[in-house]
């Protein structure tokens, strides 16, 4: 598509140019194959913007990757160059938080500097349009996290005089299948984002995601998120399958199986442990046994 609009605008620059230092004398916009592209305002006409808005989404100049690490997460993300780029930047996790503000800021540099300022690390922020975004931390999180974000929303809520809702992903460690995890994240906020939820982590969005319409491929997205360490051991995940429909108890779930309770109990343990999700509370318990469910019956 940049080759067309090439021909239409000559001057059009692409983000990966590493140039627009001059970003405010630019109109931006995402294109079909995930390209930030750049226009010179002078050269475009109202009737040309609307035309443009029709096929291509508009993109705030002030909120384009000013970072090196945010280029690189970008070039991950919408230009699928993981292969050759985890070399540079070799990443062995990674979660994303996407979050989306109530309306548009006047002083997105302070927001910036507050994220800064608010995570251990400086971390990448990218944003889809003025109002959504997504922070990018290279590392696992904890079940514990949630309590710091709904800290940081407090702060940001009150410095900025907005209202901030976040998605928290999962801990993921493929970085080949960042750019499809990705949008799949998005896609789950946007789904779930009708239930107020100020932070939602991934693990209390699944038994929502399973009342809309989800593809095969948004399924199998799913089983690897929850199910990426233990996949492959079945007895395991039958095991708590067993102890999940005998309502969690392991006496009753250990006669089902045929084994000693403690010997039950120590699988149990050994999922919350690889998994980080802990099946003996309400939401961790419905959201593997849906992903359960949907294992033993995918097509």
């Amino acid at each position: 598509m940049f080759e067309q609009l090439q021909q239409m605008f000559p001057n059009i620059i692409m983000i990966s140019d590493e140039s627009p230092a001059e970003a405010g004398d630019y109109k931006w916009y995402v294109t079909a194959d995930h390209e930030i592209v750049g226009i010179p305002e002078d050269e475009l006409s109202e009737r040309e913007i609307d035309l443009l808005e029709l096929f291509l989404t508009p993109h705030k100049g002030n909120q384009l990757p000013t970072t090196e690490q945010e280029k690189w997460w970008m070039n991950v993300l919408f230009h699928q160059e993981s292969s050759k780029s985890t070399a540079d930047h070799p990443v062995s996790a990674f979660h994303f938080v996407y979050f989306s503000l109530s309306e548009e800021l006047i002083d997105p540099e302070s927001f910036r500097e507050a994220i800064y300022g608010l995570f251990p690390n400086q971390t990448p922020i990218l944003w889809e349009n003025s109002r959504e975004g997504v922070i990018i931390q290279e590392e696992a999180h904890s079940i514990e996290d949630m309590v710091s974000y709904g800290e940081i929303i407090e702060v940001l809520t009150s410095d900025f005089y907005i209202n901030i809702k976040l998605f928290v992903s999962p801990t993921l460690h493929d970085i080949q299948q960042a750019p499809a995890f990705y949008q799949w994240i998005k896609k789950c906020f946007h789904i779930t984002k009708q239930h107020n939820h100020d932070v939602m982590p991934y693990i209390q969005a699944i038994p929502y995601l399973f009342l809309h319409n989800i593809s095969s491929k948004e399924r199998q997205l799913i089983l690897d998120s929850i199910l990426y360490h233990v996949k492959e051991e079945e007895e395991l995940l039958k095991t708590v399958q067993v102890f999940l429909e005998s309502n969690s108890n392991a006496t009753l779930a250990a006669k089902k199986m045929y084994m000693h309770r403690n010997s039950l109990q120590y699988r149990v343990d050994k999922f919350i442990e690889k998994t980080g999700i802990d099946v003996k509370q309400f939401e961790g318990a419905i959201a593997v046994y849906l992903c359960l469910i949907l294992k033993w019956n995918k097509s």
